[in-house]
């Protein structure tokens, strides 16, 4: 997981609506991850938003999930996170009917969107695990 790591959530989650939520996060511009994408000239991997979503997904609806499938992602602007370390994450859900969820998301901070996210996920259930000679 990045939380604590990559990035803090700055305010509590706040509800939109019944359907959706946002997030404000602060990214640690010493992380790691900035000292190779790019040293000097840093820059918030694209990947990153997607973890850092998946991770205000998991947190939010206390379960763990998987992506199905993207349907947009989309990068408008570069993230340095040391001239601009706040993101919001604005995400709305809406059941797809089969057991699964879409989402549509935006990171931005004031009036730079950063990234579009959309796509669905579902959630894992667990279960007794399978030996490979049970599978």
């Amino acid at each position: 997981m990045l939380l604590n790591d990559l990035y803090t959530v700055e305010q509590p989650v706040r509800e939109k609506n019944g359907n959706g939520f946002s997030v404000l996060i602060r990214l640690n511009p010493f992380h790691e991850v900035f000292r190779g994408h790019f040293p000097g000239d840093p820059v918030l991997p694209g990947v990153c938003f997607i973890q850092i979503l998946k991770e205000i997904l998991k947190n939010q609806l206390e379960k763990d999930l998987v992506f199905d499938n993207f349907s947009t992602i989309k990068f408008f602007s570069i993230v340095n996170p040391g001239v601009n370390g706040l993101l919001h994450f604005d995400v709305e859900l809406k059941s797809t009917g089969n057991g699964g969820t879409s989402f549509n998301s935006a990171a931005y901070f004031e009036s730079v969107v950063y990234c579009r996210l959309k796509g669905d996920f579902r959630i894992i259930i667990p279960g007794p695990r399978q030996s490979i000679d049970q599978a």
